[in-house]
């Protein structure tokens, strides 16, 4: 599967938003406001999760991304079963699948 393209200013690491399909709904930023950053034209990851608590955050926001722009490319079985279990398409599969 090949990954979407990132928008640049992305901090590097799994989680991303995907160039030119945000909508600026700041849902993502609403929920996860120390991990998704903003500027006039769209959103970004502007830091990648450090901690269980903002791996969740992170997991949430992606969730709850209106615009399907939010995804995982990681290999953290967590991460891809917490998308999973919300029918959450934005996550590369484990190969073991």
């Amino acid at each position: 599967m090949q990954e979407s393209k990132r928008y640049p200013e992305n901090a590097p690491g799994p989680f991303y938003v995907e160039e030119d399909l945000c909508i600026q709904c700041w849902a993502p930023e609403a929920v996860a406001p120390n991990l998704v950053g903003k500027n006039e034209r769209h959103c970004f990851f502007k830091k990648q999760p450090e901690s269980p608590e903002e791996l969740e955050l992170a997991i949430l926001a992606v969730n709850v991304c209106c615009c399907g722009a939010y995804r995982y490319s990681g290999d953290d079985p967590k991460a891809i079963s917490r998308l999973a279990s919300w029918a959450c398409d934005n996550a590369k599969r484990l190969s073991s699948e």
